[in-house]
């Protein structure tokens, strides 16, 4: 009886910590793998998906910006292609958030983004563009920036408060 017993809180134990150790990984890389599902939906939409889409937002940003007579209120191409920007920074905000450090950081958002337009190349209705690879740099690495920089801002206020 007691030799169950004994066992039996044996075998609950050892799953317990490996569970811990899977939990942390995935509490971790959940976020990331959130962000990597919207950036596939997005590329592997058909045209027509994206252009409701696409029109969708920039008939929203066209009543935001009412009086703007920037280039993207004018061309649909230029705005499908500012509109990296904010995907990507959110990509940029999450991975660092999640991996805490920026090289990572910036070697993970970089991957996607050459992976997301490596995929381009094989989808008869998308292209390779590195001027968005461009666009996508600079959203991730503002949202690197930023997460940094609220980093840097939390430990100057620990250090002047103590």
């Amino acid at each position: 009886m007691k030799i169950d017993y004994y066992l039996s809180n044996i075998a609950f134990r050892l799953p317990k910590k490996r569970n811990i150790i899977t939990e942390s990984i995935i509490k971790k890389a959940f976020p990331i793998i959130i962000m990597i599902l919207i950036i596939g939906f997005l590329t592997m939409q058909s045209f027509e998906g994206t252009s409701r889409l696409t029109y969708g937002a920039y008939d929203l940003c066209k009543i935001i910006f009412s009086d703007s007579s920037a280039r993207w209120t004018k061309d649909m191409h230029w705005f499908r292609t500012l509109a990296h920007i904010p995907l990507y920074f959110f990509l940029g905000c999450v991975v660092c958030l999640q991996v805490n450090k920026s090289g990572k950081s910036v070697v993970i958002c970089s991957l996607v983004a050459f992976t997301d337009e490596a995929l381009k190349i094989l989808l008869p209705t998308r292209e390779f563009g590195l001027l968005d690879l461009f666009f996508d740099a600079i959203g991730f690495l503002n949202g690197i920036i930023l997460v940094m920089l609220f980093r840097w801002l939390k430990k100057c206020k620990r250090y002047y408060k103590s």
